[in-house]
């Protein structure tokens, strides 16, 4: 089985297909995010949020919400707001870096998703 695991990820891969990569156990964290980075591939390597993937729709908006945001502290608007919702902002955009900072370029479905598990 492993054979034929390999062989479909190598036939996806040549073909261009995205891939989603999903650890979320502590020993394999950093590994999932050194190996998505490497292949330039999507991941998931804190707490997986129900609903990311059957629930796209909402997804996306969050995935926008999380982009504008990110923008607006580069930009450098942060700074111009009242403190309590510069902090607040903050705190959320740490979030999202947190749950959803693997996948902020997703802009569609994968087409393969590894899952490492025990």
């Amino acid at each position: 089985f492993l054979s034929e695991a390999c062989d479909l990820v190598f036939d996806a891969a040549s073909v261009g297909k995205q891939f989603l990569i999903v650890g979320t156990k502590k020993i394999v964290a950093d590994l999932v995010v050194r190996a998505a980075i490497r292949a330039r591939c999507h991941y998931v390597n804190k707490k997986w949020i129900g609903g990311m993937l059957t629930n796209w729709s909402t997804t996306e908006k969050r995935l926008q919400k999380f982009r504008d945001v990110r923008m607006e502290q580069k930009m450098g608007k942060l700074q111009y707001l009242p403190k309590k919702d510069a902090v607040k902002l903050k705190r959320e955009l740490s979030h999202f870096m947190a749950y959803l900072g693997g996948i902020k370029y997703m802009t569609e479905l994968p087409d393969v998703v590894i899952i490492l598990d025990q």
